[in-house]
Formats: structure tokens, sequence, C-alpha cells
């Protein structure tokens, strides 16, 4: 039925082909940590959200350069929430073979399925995604001026603190200073106390801007489905407002080239939970117990 569909091009209110499945599969499959996702397509583009009970937020963004032809025939976005384990299953079908396959997405109008074809070689894969609605989305992004604390740094170099922290562990905390620790991950475990320091001159940094010295703590459950993102990112911006609410943005490259980006947005544990919480101008502090 899809291929029949397909040629009605006129009907339909979103068209949208990409080349390779590779392009887009390592994105999507950053954000499998939810069982639903909600799908933002635009003029310029698509953005794909999860999240978990409002503490966690994670959105792959997929440009238009990603795409070799994308129509979208309406001013207004068009959102609406997918299973997103069928939709990651149908992506990953011609994967496992090793083919490079097309990808062609298409939604007819408001409250229809999202239809999906894959195409390598001959072989075709249709699939009919039932669409729902978007429900109520958190709102987390903040404005730059928003922003105290930046810094830019080498993936790698955070995949390596985040794999080696102790997964027993409740809470991370996360230190920015101008001064002595800099950049300070520390945590708390039965099997102990443990923490990373690194300068702010380090190779792994390539940017450093502290408005504030700031230490705020995250649930570790909340802070390693970041891990997938990072793991196959070449860089990692972080951002914290003084609410603690803290942001990676991974950049990735593609195989063709193209950049895509995948932003995580987590919120600090309360007080209640074993928060931690400081703000203090960053050139005068002094550097109280963590625990």
């Amino acid at each position: 039925m899809f291929v029949q569909e397909r040629e009605k091009d006129e009907d339909c209110l979103l068209i949208a082909k990409i080349d390779n499945v590779k392009n887009i599969n390592s994105v999507i499959k950053a954000l499998n940590f939810s069982q639903e996702a909600v799908c933002f397509f635009s003029k310029d583009g698509l953005k794909v959200t999860v999240e978990i009970a409002k503490c966690v937020q994670a959105s792959a963004f997929i440009q238009l350069d990603i795409f070799q032809e994308y129509s979208y025939n309406d001013e207004e976005q068009l959102i609406f929430k997918v299973d997103f384990h069928t939709l990651v299953e149908c992506l990953n079908m011609f994967e496992a073979s090793g083919m490079n396959a097309t990808v062609d997405m298409r939604v007819q109008g408001v409250g229809q399925p999202l239809l999906l074809m894959l195409e390598e070689d001959g072989v075709i894969l249709d699939s009919s995604i039932k669409t729902q609605d978007p429900g109520e989305i958190a709102d987390f992004s903040f404005e730059d001026d928003c922003v105290i604390n930046k810094i830019i740094l080498r993936s790698e170099f955070l995949k390596e603190i985040l794999d080696e922290m102790d997964s027993t562990s409740e809470f991370i905390g996360i230190e920015l200073s101008d001064n002595t620790p800099f950049f300070r991950f520390f945590m708390s475990s039965r099997l102990g106390e443990s923490e990373y320091r690194v300068d702010k001159t380090s190779d792994m940094i390539e940017f450093f801007d502290c408005k504030a010295r700031t230490a705020f703590r995250y649930r570790f459950e909340h802070l390693k489905h970041t891990v997938k993102a990072i793991a196959v990112s070449q860089k990692v911006s972080m951002r914290m407002d003084e609410n603690g609410l803290l942001c990676f943005q991974c950049m990735m490259k593609m195989d063709d080239g193209q950049i895509c980006f995948v932003e995580f947005f987590c919120i600090q544990a309360t007080n209640d939970d074993g928060g931690l919480a400081v703000i203090e101008p960053a050139n005068e502090y002094t550097l109280p117990d963590p625990f």
C-alpha cells in the first residue's frame, strides 16, 4: 500500500528521504532509553525528543542538509508521538546485513501514521507506525544569558569519566570554578569516595568560561543515558544555569561529513534527595566538603 501512496506526492504533508539510513541511525539510537518519542517536523528539519519523568530530556536534531529530499507543506510544526522502540527496530532492519538502505518517510496529514520505506538493491521494507497526540513536553531550554558556566571538551574524555564512575553510586556531583579544581566530578558509594579533576588548560578542554563557582549533584541513573551519544560524538558542550539545569550538547559527524547534534537536559537532584547546590562568585569562595 505504501508503494502506491508514495506516488501521490501532492497528497503528503511531509516527504523526507535519506540516501543512507546509517546517517540517522546512530543519532536516533543514542536516544533509545524511552518507550515513546515525540517527533517535530518543520521546514527546518526533524527533531526527535524523549524524556523520563520530566527529569531527563534528550533531543536529536536532523537538519535539512542531512536529507536528500525534504518537503513539508505547512507553516506550523507537525508534532506527534510514536512508539520509539518500533521506530528504532524499523530503521535497524537493514543495518545488521551491512546494507546502506535508503529511507523514505511520509505523513499524509495530522493524525495519520508515519510511513517508512527502506530500500536496498530492490529489497523493500514497508512500515506504518501509529502516531498519537504528543501530550505535554517539558521545556528545559534556557537562553544564552542564563548560562553561568560553559565548557567544550573532547568526547572521549567525558565518556572515560562516566564509564569509570561506580555504577552503585546514586549521585554524581559536578563542580565548575575559575580556580582550582576548575572542573571536578565527585561521587560516593558503598565502595568509597572518588573524584576526577581537570585543569582548564588541559588538552581535553577546548573552551572554558566560568562566571560563578557551581557545585550540583545529579542522579547517576539520569546521567548514564548520555553515554551512548557521547560515545559516538566528537565534541561535547556542557552548559549549566543557576538552577543547576545541566545541558550536554553532543556534536556527531556522519559518514558523509554532515553534522548532527544530540542535546541532553538533566535537572539537579533536590536537597531532599541528597542534592548539593552551591553558587558563588568565581573568584571568591571556600571549598566545602561535598559529602
